[in-house]
């Protein structure tokens, strides 16, 4: 078997710098995806610095496109414009009416990372992440693995 390194094949970029966040976190920019096929978001999210409390606090993200860099950002509600492979992951296709694909509330959904691939039109796409009932101080991270037609998203399970 001929191995194939992805180093000249993709192109990572930071979308929201890793830290602890205690609010909700809305990048200004979205991600560029021109001249590439495939866009995958990787979360990083840590331990909720509260979340034994009561009400149970969460973080939701959710994906937005635009035809512009920093503005025009509407949620992504169709399961047709993304790619969700893994059944390890609470991830799911994107609510009809709130874009919502993920909504991490509990402590065994913490110090996990987590996927989603956007196939829609748009040209930039952003996630947005929501803080409910007061989380506290959670490490997060979110970054953009950008590829090629030849890179393909897999399901983790395999």
């Amino acid at each position: 078997m001929s191995k194939h390194s992805l180093h000249n094949d993709i192109k990572v970029v930071q979308h929201l710098s890793c830290a602890a966040y205690t609010a909700t976190q809305t990048p200004s920019n979205g991600i560029d995806t021109q001249g590439f096929e495939s866009l995958e978001f990787i979360i990083s999210h840590g331990t909720m610095a509260n979340a034994a409390a009561s009400p149970q606090p969460s973080w939701t993200f959710k994906l937005q496109e635009s035809d512009s860099q920093s503005s025009g950002f509407t949620d992504v509600v169709t399961a047709t414009d993304v790619v969700v492979n893994s059944a390890k992951s609470p991830v799911t296709t994107p609510n009809a009416s709130t874009g919502v694909f993920l909504t991490v509330d509990a402590a065994a959904e913490d110090d996990a990372t987590y996927r989603i691939s956007y196939i829609g039109a748009k040209r930039y796409v952003r996630v947005v992440a929501t803080a409910a009932d007061t989380p506290g101080a959670t490490p997060l991270a979110i970054n953009a693995v950008l590829g090629h037609a030849n890179i393909r998203p897999t399901d983790d399970d395999a």
